[in-house]
């Protein structure tokens, strides 16, 4: 009943009442746009880390430390592998592993050379093999030969480009020095700035003939569930523990620590975001409220004379704030979706903080994105109306009958 009279009442006035939905429309519009890029933002980033480091890794914690460079202190041996792999083979929560090694070294030619920081890689992995980065050329063969990936950037202060010949030398696991030619395979172009351009990929086995060694560095794991990482963490470093093995485990959270920090960015960009959306729905509609509640203080005195409670129309008014509130709240989210959908469907870019070329602009469309804006608008409505809700029902009947 309080609902059915509080849509006539806001039927009344149709100007005040498009005014508020108007604000609230757009409030919950813009805010279902900031937690949609905020969202898809932080998903991405996720993405993007699980997807080159893994889930989870399998190490040696001279290597999660970088306490050595001493192969034999960091190394995993052939064996010791194949026990790892045997055991997530048979694990169901596991989707792909693959092992790596990496080294530093040089990277050149008769003319000139630079610091290389390469990675073995098994070509073909379903983690990351990092064809999807090659810019010009191919990615790594699966069926070996020496091999190299290295960065557009690196390419062109060496004067190369993908089918030359260049050189790579670096120390051997005995502390001797090794070098090896190689095939420039493919150019790449990693999206993140710093080091970027001094990285390399070769083949796993490729790494192992330069640095004459074979074992390997660390295994990287990918799971069904991401979210689950820290607890299959555990799990599996307690079953490295009881099977003998002096190995450790990271999940890719701790790998990448500068996520969290992402995170509580946007989450904090969010929240600002949100409490604008508090204050301009709060301040706009308590204004509407009090007036449209003062106009009709004498319909109030009537009601109260016959024999309607002050409870009763603090209800019916507070109803009338609520379903602008729904209404808005509604109204707002359908139109962030819309607006959302439209601009994934354009070519927009931009250009992240340590990126090197702009990224497609999306905005994530999820119910979970529109529960916040939603409530929000709610609950600040709901909250305008409660002082004029209140002076309205608290009037005396003779001073309302009497107000001009």
């Amino acid at each position: 009943m309080f609902f059915k009279i509080a849509l006539r009442n806001l039927r009344r006035n149709t100007r005040r009442t498009a005014f508020s939905l108007g604000v609230i429309t757009l409030g919950v519009a813009i805010m279902y746009l900031v937690l949609g890029f905020t969202g898809e933002s932080i998903d991405s980033t996720k993405e993007t880390l699980t997807s080159t480091s893994g889930a989870v890794q399998v190490a040696t914690e001279d290597v999660f430390n970088n306490a050595s460079t001493d192969y034999d202190a960091y190394a995993i041996a052939p064996d010791t592998l194949a026990r790892i792999q045997s055991m997530l083979d048979e694990d169901p929560r596991v989707t792909a592993h693959t092992p790596q090694l990496r080294f530093s070294g040089l990277v050149g030619n008769q003319e000139s050379s630079t610091l290389l920081i390469a990675t073995g890689v098994v070509p073909g992995n379903p983690i990351q093999d990092y064809a999807g980065v090659v810019e010009a050329g191919e990615p790594l063969s699966p069926d070996g030969g020496a091999q190299i990936l290295i960065s557009e950037q690196t390419a062109e202060d060496l004067g190369v480009s993908a089918g030359d010949r260049l050189n790579v030398a670096t120390s051997t696991a005995s502390g001797s020095f090794g070098a090896l030619s190689v095939t420039v395979r493919g150019l790449i172009q990693i999206n993140a700035g710093g080091a970027s351009q001094d990285l390399g990929f070769l083949s796993l086995s490729t790494v192992q003939s330069l640095i004459r060694a074979d074992g390997v560095e660390r295994v990287l794991i990918q799971l069904t569930d991401v979210d689950q990482a820290d607890a299959f963490a555990q799990d599996f470093q307690r079953r490295l523990a009881e099977a003998g093995l002096g190995l450790s485990t990271r999940t890719w959270q701790e790998l990448n620590p500068f996520y969290d920090s992402v995170r509580s960015f946007w989450n904090v960009f969010s929240g600002f975001t949100g409490v604008g959306l508090f204050i301009l729905v709060f301040f706009s509609v308590l204004e509407v409220l009090t007036m449209s509640f003062l106009e009709r203080t004498r319909e109030v005195g009537s009601i109260r004379a016959i024999g309607t409670h002050r409870a009763e129309v603090f209800r019916m008014f507070l109803a009338e704030g609520a379903v602008l509130g729904l209404v808005g709240g509604v109204l707002g989210v359908g139109a962030g979706v819309g607006l959302s959908a439209l601009i994934n469907g354009t070519a927009l870019t931009w250009e992240p903080p340590g990126a090197v070329e702009p990224v497609p602009l999306e905005i994530k469309i999820a119910l979970s994105v529109a529960v916040m804006p939603f409530l929000t608008a709610v609950i600040s409505t709901v909250l305008s109306a409660l002082y004029p809700s209140w002076t309205s029902a608290r009037r005396r009947i003779v001073e309302a009958l009497a107000y001009t």
